[in-house]
Formats: C-alpha cells, structure tokens, sequence
C-alpha cells in the first residue's frame, strides 16, 4: 500500500491474533497486541453472564479499560490497522480507550474485526460517528476463524484503489 503501516490488535482467544498476524505478514509491517493491563479470563469473557466483566464493560458506554503501553511509537506510521473481535456487535470498550488515548491524528486508522457471524458495520458505523471528525478512518473487514490469505490480499487490493 505504500504507507508506513503497523497492525494493532485486540485478541483474547487468539483469532483476531491470527488475522492480525497474518495481516501484517502481507503488509510486511511490524505488529504487536493491544494487552489489556488486566488480562480477561475465560470467567470475564462469558457473554452469557451479565455480571462477567466483558459484560459489565459492553453496558456501560463509558467503560475504559486499561491497556499495556505499545513498545512502538505511533508517530512513526501512517496508517493504523486496528484489529479486535466483536463484542456485542460493536468494538470492545478497549479500543475506544486506545483511540482516544493515543494520538492518531494525521494517520489513516483502518478497523478489522473477527466474528464468526456479526459484520463489521455496526462497529464501523459507531467508530465514524464517535471519532469519525478527528480520524481519517477507513473502511474496515471481518475474517471469521477460517481466515484465508486471499481475502487478505483482495481487502488490500480494494483499500489501495
């Protein structure tokens, strides 16, 4: 794509780990994990107990939880491809903290998502109209569990046009 790009991603059960990898391998760009200072249990990430912490955090729209600082410098890239799973049909309350934590104005911040059934554009839709005046954001995708290479490359291939 041309630009200096680094992958950021979001991962609790490792496959949005898998697509970010497999992401910045056909980016050839660095990459790293965005870690939550507290890690999530598999206790924490039971969506079927409304008292769990993933749920206690999807109802509260100010939730922010806290995350590891990235050993990288953002000023050093363009563009921010910016991975996690979908939680309740949008982006966990993490990657609102990490977007308005960190400064990335001036970078283009594209959005991927794994679900095994939920789209992206619910969550798109949300990130545009929370930070959409402050960010250059693209449009993102979803890969789902059997994520194979040429959907990667064919994203790619639609975002450079």
């Amino acid at each position: 794509m041309g630009k200096k790009s680094l992958v950021v991603y979001f991962s609790c059960g490792g496959t949005t780990e898998l697509a970010g990898k497999e992401l910045a391998g056909a980016l050839k760009c660095d990459f790293h994990p965005l870690e939550a200072q507290e890690t999530y249990t598999r206790e924490d990430l039971d969506w079927k107990n409304p008292q769990s912490r993933s749920s206690v955090e999807m109802q509260d729209e100010k939730a922010r939880p806290s995350y590891k600082k990235l050993p990288v410098d953002l000023k050093d890239y363009e563009q921010i491809f910016l991975g996690f799973p979908i939680w309740w049909g949008i982006e966990p309350r993490i990657i609102d903290h990490f977007i308005e934590q960190e400064d990335l104005k001036g970078k283009e911040v594209i959005p991927f998502a794994t679900s095994g059934g939920s789209t992206i554009d619910k969550a798109q839709d949300r990130l545009e109209e929370k930070y959409g005046q402050g960010l250059t954001l693209l449009k993102g995708h979803r890969f789902n569990r059997n994520l194979e290479r040429q959907e990667i490359e064919d994203w790619l291939q639609i975002l450079s046009h």
